[in-house]
């Protein structure tokens, strides 16, 4: 086992849709009939669309946008496995995918633009439907919505897993996290290995891939805790700490080589959120490392910074999956009520 200003730029994540005059979202009302469970693996994709764009620079963007590689993994890995189909197989078999995009171009195409459903046919599905009059109308519409696409699709991913893990929670690990003011919906499998009045670690493992989650807090001082500076420094600082390898003097850190990916948004709980993603290694040990993706929220009634930190290894396998799966356990979190009335000054 691995002994290993405070101005919010939100970005669209979950629960936040498109905003354009192109884009319009449509869900289901709850008067249909029960869908199906969506068929397809988590990252599979289907595209519906002719050899003629397929073959073309249309195909080459949609392959780049669609296909293009997980940002901070230690090898390239796509965003999406894609599948492309031409119109006429595209039957009711297909129709069940997780996660469909479907290309229409022509001059009989009245209404260019994009089209969203949720749950078309089956449960939990996303369907994005592009019309465009000709190619030179769907690379524009591709550039510009290029973003506000991807968004839509690893939002689609995510929620299905938090979705998943919320029924799944270990109530004797919920219940844990309680008495630290915390609500995290930790899946069975995992464990706790760690607990300290500051810092919790539970991890999970499998043949040679180990899945850990890190939760410590400190007290919150001022807004320029949420920088990427000093969250890095904080993060640098307790892992060497709580974190120790295997042989005398080493520790868990994080890979300087890389420089972690900081963001901003809000994310279910509608807190402001800072999130670090890169690279981890071992620091005077093993040549060990993996991903990971780090979640930092205020938890104002007990002014304290609340971060989770996730982390994956699994030498010699793909870890988008697997981070992804970390990822949305982060996005569950929550902060159990309390009779503290006192809201710190940003």
């Amino acid at each position: 086992m691995l002994r290993l200003k405070f101005e919010i730029r939100m970005s669209k994540w979950i629960g936040v849709g498109l905003i354009s005059l192109l884009l319009l979202s449509c869900r289901n009302t709850g008067n249909e009939p029960i869908k199906p469970s969506p068929t397809g693996a988590p990252g599979d994709l289907l595209l519906v669309i002719s050899d003629k764009y397929w073959q073309s620079a249309s195909g080459d963007t949609l392959r780049s946008m669609l296909a293009g590689p997980v940002e901070a993994l230690p090898q390239d890995e796509p965003q999406f496995r894609v599948t492309y189909v031409n119109h006429s197989v595209f039957d009711k078999q297909l129709k069940t995918q997780r996660n469909i995009v479907i290309v229409k171009v022509g001059s009989d195409q009245l209404e260019p633009g994009v089209r969203i459903r949720h749950g078309m046919w089956a449960k939990g599905q996303i369907l994005i439907a592009i019309s465009a009059r000709s190619e030179v109308e769907l690379l524009q519409i591709l550039n510009a919505h290029r973003v506000e696409l991807m968004n839509e699709l690893l939002n689609a991913e995510r929620l299905r897993l938090i979705e998943a893990y919320e029924s799944a929670a270990d109530p004797k690990l919920v219940q844990k996290l309680k008495e630290k003011g915390l609500e995290l919906s930790l899946p069975k499998g995992f464990k706790l290995d760690v607990e300290k009045d500051d810092f919790m670690w539970f991890s999970q493992e499998y043949r040679d891939v180990v899945q850990g989650i890190l939760i410590y807090y400190y007290d919150y001082t001022d807004s320029a805790t949420f920088t990427p500076e000093y969250l890095l420094a904080r993060r640098n600082e307790i892992l060497q700490k709580n974190v120790p390898g295997e042989t005398a003097g080493s520790y868990m850190t994080t890979e300087a080589l890389f420089q972690p990916l900081f963001r901003e948004y809000a994310i279910r709980n509608q807190k402001y959120t800072a999130e670090l993603r890169g690279l981890w290694k071992m620091q005077n040990g093993m040549a060990m490392g993996g991903p990971f993706i780090n979640i930092t929220q205020l938890d104002e009634a007990r002014n304290r910074v609340v971060s989770l930190d996730a982390f994956v290894f699994a030498p010699g396998h793909d870890k988008r999956d697997l981070l992804r799966q970390l990822e949305a356990i982060l996005l569950t979190i929550n902060f159990t009520p309390t009779d503290s009335t006192q809201i710190p000054s940003k």
